[in-house]
C-alpha cells in the first residue's frame, strides 16, 4: 500500500526501537491512556503501537492517520481527549475505533502541556 512520504516520515509510522521507561505522569491516568485499557503511560505505549499496527491495515483508519495533522494540527498533548478530537473528522472518516486510534497517536507522539512562565 502506498502512503505519501510525508505521512511515512511521521513518528506514528515508526516503531520505537527502545521503549521509554519512566514514571506515569500525574496521579490519574490521562483519558488516552485509559482508553487503551491501562493505567500508566509506559504500558499504554505498547498498546498504542499495537493499535496503530492494526490501524495501518484498515482503510478507514489509514485515511484517518493520513489526515490527523490536517484536522488536529501538528501538536498533540497527553491530556487531549481522543473522543473530543474525533469530532474534528467527517462522519465518513470515523468509525468505532477512531477514538482508540487517536488515543494511540496521543500516547506515542503527545507531549506534556506546559504553562508559560510569567
Amino acid at each position: 500500500m502506498w502512503l505519501p512520504r510525508f505521512v511515512k516520515s511521521l513518528p506514528l509510522f515508526h516503531s520505537r526501537a527502545t521503549p521509554e521507561v519512566g514514571p506515569s505522569l500525574g496521579e490519574a491516568p490521562f483519558k488516552a491512556v485509559r482508553l487503551l485499557g491501562v493505567e500508566r503511560l509506559v504500558e499504554a505505549r505498547v498498546r498504542a503501537e499495537h493499535a496503530l499496527d492494526g490501524a495501518r491495515r484498515c482503510s478507514c483508519c489509514r485515511g484517518l492517520l493520513e489526515h490527523v495533522y490536517d484536522r488536529l494540527g501538528s501538536t498533540l498533548f497527553l491530556d487531549d481527549d481522543p473522543e473530543l478530537l474525533a469530532r474534528a473528522f467527517d462522519d465518513d472518516e470515523r468509525d468505532a475505533f477512531t477514538a482508540r486510534v487517536l488515543a494511540a497517536c496521543i500516547v506515542l507522539s503527545g507531549r506534556e502541556r506546559v504553562a508559560a512562565a510569567i
